[in-house]
């Protein structure tokens, strides 16, 4: 712990109000000790191997505020220098007695508080006690700052290093970061692939780390090498008896219709007997199959069942009459054949690999990169070519059964299989105010409100915060702000942070491209991290117009740009 005695004293308190702490430097003073702040704004601190200059005042930067019983660790948020005027009684009077008079400058910093450190140099996140005015404030050097995250990060796992302490690495808790959920924000081009990349490369040097990551542009098919297992649209299939019985329905019944509650009960029927019937599922042994049970059933049938209803003729006293269910399921059909003859859908109504329900061992091991002999750490879905509608539902169905699995699990084993998701561009199919986002939204705000208990962790990606789910962002315990321009944005932003730490949010429009501010549970304190650069990095970088439009012309290979959009592959 630094004494009192010997810290270097930099000013006192002049106000505080319920989140800020505001500190008025003081004058150089060269007796011993020495404090004060000269103009230059850089003091020299005592240490071991001599004077070490320390710049005070910079944004990011720490002080530290004398308590009864230790010492209130705060960040610097501002800084603000103001020139006093002379009246002109003084300048009369000075005049008269042929004096000199030196302007007069207050200089004061704002900043806000971010824990205690106690006597016995403990660090505690947050604080039950404020400073009132008068209160000495001290230096931080980077002895201390590096004694406080060595104390609270397990392990060595570090993002970059200290954008003001290039030296120090700007270890974090990844344990907190993944399991409490988090939140990678910022506009484009400040850095959010980069990060990424970063993140899950850092990851894979774990031995049994299991990601799924959501590849909405096709940036990281190569950026992870031999340790990913990249799962393309082309090859991608999620089989439709996977899905529940609610996402079934989703996908075929218009609640706003009046005919819909017979078509959702005649379906759950019908859907409940095509899973018992089937011979394969006859052979399980289940005990008791239900409409949510993901066994394979013949999709086919099932409609074929459902047109001869809605055409169903009965026997009446003197002829036929329409059946009860006549016409009942003419528009249910439709919306279904209009699915079975959209190609894109083949993914999930026409499967060829995962056809049986013993396939479903196959598709789980691709999912999680549990192939045979050559286990990923990173199963990369390439969605690039996958339109929104479908994008939606299949990332729907492989967020429900992430959840079921690792949920199912734990029960079996007792342990938990920690999976980590990575969702790319969140905000296209995680959002509050897109409908056919619905089905999606709901499977990862399950992960973010209950995973924690069955070890799936969620990490949201987005540059448009206020697009994502509420319900997500307010679940995440760390966020990762990238540079973040937008005043509606940082307003959002700030609302969802404590608010001990809500001004850091004023330095977010400063941050160079690939810096972040790394806020909540994974962290001990607000962080500014020069993230360390990926390797590779993803297929992200900016078109360069001036080098491109420099070189000499070149004819297009039109025709082959067409066969490939049309043919959606290259």
């Amino acid at each position: 712990m630094t004494d009192p005695a010997s810290a270097y004293r930099i000013g006192k308190v002049m106000a505080v109000t319920g989140d800020q702490v505001f500190v008025a430097l003081a004058d150089p003073d060269m007796a011993e000790p020495a404090s004060g702040v000269p103009p230059t704004m850089t003091v020299d601190i005592p240490s071991a191997a001599g004077p070490t200059p320390l710049l005070i005042g910079q944004p990011g930067t720490f002080v530290m505020v004398s308590l009864p019983a230790g010492f209130l660790l705060c960040m610097v948020t501002g800084i603000e220098m103001k020139e006093e005027r002379i009246s002109s009684a003084d300048l009369k009077q000075a005049d008269q007695e042929a004096t000199l008079l030196l302007d007069r400058v207050s200089r004061s910093l704002a900043t806000v508080p971010v824990g205690t450190i106690d006597t016995s140099g403990l660090f505690e996140r947050g604080t039950d006690t404020m400073p009132t005015v008068n209160a000495p404030v001290f230096a931080v050097d980077a002895g201390m700052i590096d004694r406080i995250y060595a104390g609270y990060a397990e392990g060595d796992f570090s993002l970059g290093a200290l954008s003001l302490i290039p030296g120090q690495a700007a270890k974090i808790n990844l344990d907190a970061f993944l399991t409490r959920h988090a939140a990678i924000l910022g506009q484009t081009g400040g850095g959010k692939s980069w990060t990424v990349a970063s993140v899950v490369q850092k990851i894979c040097e774990l031995p049994q780390s299991t990601i799924v990551m959501f590849d909405l542009h096709g940036e990281y098919g190569a950026t992870f090498g031999d340790c990913a297992d990249v799962i393309s649209a082309a090859d991608l299939e999620l089989p439709y008896w996977l899905m529940n019985s609610e996402e079934l329905l989703g996908l075929m019944v218009d609640r706003s219709e009046s005919a819909a509650p017979n078509q959702i009960a005649k379906f759950k029927e019908l859907l409940q007997a095509a899973k018992e019937s089937h011979g394969e599922n006859l052979a399980l042994g289940i005990p008791k199959i239900t409409i949510d049970t993901p066994v394979y059933f013949d999709f086919a049938a099932l409609v074929d069942r459902f047109r001869a209803l809605d055409v169903q003729m009965v026997q009446g006293s003197t002829k036929d009459i329409k059946g009860p269910l006549h016409g009942q399921f003419t528009r249910l059909l439709m919306r279904i054949d209009s699915r079975l003859n959209d190609r894109r859908y083949d993914l999930i109504f026409n499967p060829t690999t995962y056809a049986t329900s013993a396939s479903m061992d196959v598709l789980f091991r691709r999912l999680l990169g549990e192939t045979t002999g050559a286990r990923k750490k990173v199963v990369v879905i390439d969605m690039s070519n996958v339109p929104f509608d479908v994008r939606a539902s299949a990332i729907s169905l492989i967020l429900r059964c992430l959840f079921d699995f690792a949920y199912w699990y734990r029960r079996l084993n007792r342990v938990k299989y920690p999976i980590a998701v990575f969702a790319d561009e969140a905000h296209l199919y995680l959002s509050d105010r897109d409908s056919n986002a619905e089905a999606a939204r709901s499977s990862a705000e399950r992960i973010a409100k209950e995973g924690r208990k069955y070890g799936i962790s969620l990490t949201v990606i987005s540059q448009r915060p206020r697009e994502l789910s509420s319900t997500i962002l307010s679940q995440c315990g760390s966020f990762l702000c990238l540079r973040i321009s937008n005043p509606d944005d940082q307003a959002y932003v700030r609302n969802l942070l404590p608010d001990s730490v809500r001004g850091i949010t004023a330095m977010f429009s400063t941050l160079r491209r690939g810096e972040a501010i790394l806020l909540g549970d994974s962290v001990m304190m607000p962080t500014r991290i020069r993230i360390d650069r990926p390797e590779p990095a993803p297929e992200s970088d900016d078109a360069s117009f001036a080098r491109a439009w420099a070189l000499p012309p070149v004819d297009i290979d039109m025709p082959a740009v067409l066969a490939a959009w049309r043919n959606q592959s290259v």
